[in-house]
């Protein structure tokens, strides 16, 4: 039962002579590779028994034989996918049964009513050439190249990918040798499988926003386990609002993966001392962040702010404020598909994997509790001083109080786990509470700069009047929120830090 870790790759069609002759493969390259015909024929019920427990089994004919493989879903980051495989030589073209003999299995497939109904529902068809590699001492790679088809029914998807499977050695193999393929040679990293694209024609799922999950930490953990745990959430959390954003244009989406991208930014400076340096990733971090902010500015300033200032006021400068409003907002996701589309981002990727795989930087004696308890303590004093003037502050410094009490979230988020539940609660969700507000503040701010350039050289009389319009209308509204934003603060203010 062996942990298959593999990275998966898009590669254009018209790319592969390049990768077949690429010299990083030449010179890596153990033995010559070898071409072969692969027929997977992958099983369910019609009900999708077996893709309900996160299970799939194929029967593969290869090189004149057959084989079996049942595999657990795992899960996907940065490309690189960690599953579970059972694989054995069977005699005939069908599930043979007798070889499923782990108990993890048996119980699912020693139901006589499941084997029954059992059926193939698609088939994968490809030529798939394989280069053994060895692109460092200790290391070994196996590249497999697949072109061919998908077949559901009558229905054919091409299929053109990379696999680069880990056979021994560290995983941050697997990232330097894709990162040096993409410095020559257009790649795009897959999260998802041939088995999860076939299962996608029975079971279509709607691109739906992801939001962070709970980081589960432990004690024992060293501080570095802890930081690779962090940031590996941090990572999937915002590769999962990819599809929703590029193909969903969901506004929700572009917000999470700005979190997502706030998150990984405050967990690297969190940890800086026991990592490597990340100044250049932190670079390019914001550079993402930057593209995906003009879309949420606009998104918010559409969906939040606008609407009721217009529903109270009938003005033909609102109305056309509106039209130049979506068509920037357009414009800001056109931006946004592309940035994530981009090589960029793809080396983005595969660097934070390198990064995180890393050696940590020097040796470092103390223990996770005392280093969690320690930056919680830093940030929220940190707070605390900006929290005594809060009617004083200018917008600006507001911002930089903003700023403070989402790092402070950030971190006893991560940390959380670390603390019994009923203490980390009450304070979490009053935090929470206190940062909606400042946010709501921090969004009128933004308007009077969005609308400046929405209006353009030449607004014209009606569209002229709109800043003084909203001007006002943000004044009242900042009042109440100043007002919600005290008593916020002293609600936590009033509620012991749960690391003490």
């Amino acid at each position: 039962m062996p942990n298959e870790v593999e990275l998966k790759l898009r590669i254009r069609a018209a790319d592969v002579p390049r990768l077949r002759h690429h010299l990083a493969v030449q010179q890596a390259l153990v033995g010559k590779p070898v071409t072969r015909r692969l027929t997977s024929i992958y099983y369910d019920t019609p009900a999708l028994a077996l893709l309900d427990t996160d299970l799939s089994l194929r029967v593969r004919r290869m090189s004149g034989g057959w084989f079996q493989a049942v595999k657990g879903a795992g899960h996907s980051l940065a490309g690189l996918h960690q599953r579970m495989e059972w694989e054995d030589i069977i005699a005939h073209g069908e599930p043979d049964f007798s070889k499923i003999t782990d108990p993890a299995l048996t119980r699912v497939f020693d139901d006589p009513d499941l084997r029954a109904a059992l059926r193939p529902i698609f088939t994968t068809d490809v030529r798939r050439t394989e280069w053994q590699l060895a692109p460092a001492e200790g290391s070994q790679i196996e590249m497999a190249l697949d072109l061919g088809d998908l077949i559901v029914d009558d229905k054919r998807e091409p299929i053109c990918e990379v696999e680069l499977e880990l056979k021994a050695g560290e995983p941050i193999r697997l990232f330097e040798f894709a990162l040096t393929l993409l410095d020559d040679i257009p790649l795009w990293i897959e999260n998802i499988s041939k088995a999860q694209r076939g299962y996608a024609h029975y079971r279509p799922q709607p691109a739906q926003a992801r939001h962070a999950r709970d980081v589960r930490l432990q004690r024992k953990m060293t501080v570095v386990e802890a930081c690779r745990t962090i940031l590996w959430e941090c990572i999937a959390h915002l590769q999962g609002n990819h599809d929703a954003v590029v193909f969903g244009n969901d506004a929700e989406g572009v917000h999470q993966m700005r979190v997502a991208l706030r998150r990984m930014r405050s967990a690297m400076t969190i940890f800086a001392e026991h990592m490597p340096s990340a100044d250049d990733l932190q670079t390019e971090l914001k550079w993402l962040a930057a593209t995906l902010g003009e879309a949420r500015d606009l998104d918010v300033f559409l969906q939040a702010t606008l609407p009721p200032i217009h529903q109270q006021l009938a003005h033909p400068g609102l109305e056309k404020l509106e039209k130049n409003a979506c068509r920037a907002q357009q414009a800001a996701y056109e931006a946004v598909s592309a940035a994530l589309d981009s090589q960029r981002y793809q080396r983005l990727l595969l660097r934070l994997g390198i990064w995180m795989e890393q050696t940590p930087a020097g040796k470092h004696a103390t223990t996770l509790d005392a280093f969690a308890r320690t930056i919680l303590q830093k940030r929220h004093r940190r707070l605390r001083k900006h929290g005594k003037r809060w009617h004083e502050m200018s917008g600006e410094e507001r911002h930089a109080a903003r700023i403070a009490a989402k790092k402070l979230r950030y971190a006893a988020e991560f940390f959380a786990s670390l603390y019994p539940t009923e203490q980390t609660r009450p304070y979490l969700r009053r935090l929470a509470r206190m940062l909606d507000t400042l946010g709501k503040l921090n969004d009128m701010a933004v308007t009077d700069r969005l609308i400046a350039r929405l209006m353009g050289s030449r607004p014209g009389l009606a569209l002229g009047e709109v800043p003084l319009i909203v001007k006002g209308w943000n004044a009242l509204s900042t009042q109440r929120q100043l007002k919600k934003l005290k008593a916020d603060w002293n609600r936590l203010s009033g509620t012991r830090p749960f690391w003490e």
